[in-house]
């Protein structure tokens, strides 16, 4: 009987020692926290002159064109010489034509 007696006072003081088995037999919450306490935020504010959007600079596009067009000569650029009509052609194999056209290249 005092043994019995002696591990009972021993797990109920290391259960008690416990504070999450303490809250819970107990019913309490360690937080209390309440849901419906919601913080209020500002509404969205559009930003200043938002609608005053600036206009592009032409002039920058027609110099950046202009160069283009003398570094490029349009045959450099279309490959005219090179370019072959390949619908005209007859292939027999999708690998023959790989092969022929880097054989050209």
């Amino acid at each position: 009987m005092k043994k019995i007696s002696f591990y009972l006072i021993i797990f109920s003081i290391l259960l008690t020692s416990c504070q999450s088995i303490k809250d819970g037999l107990s019913g309490r919450k360690s937080e209390n926290s309440d849901e419906f306490l919601v913080k209020k935020k500002n509404p969205l504010v559009m930003p200043p002159k938002f609608m005053e959007l600036p206009e592009p600079k032409e002039e920058t596009f027609d110099e950046e064109i202009a160069a283009i067009e003398e570094t490029d000569d349009i045959k450099s650029i279309l490959n005219l010489e090179k370019t072959s009509n390949v619908n005209s052609k007859q292939q027999d194999s999708t690998e023959d034509f790989v092969l022929k056209q880097l054989k050209d290249k």
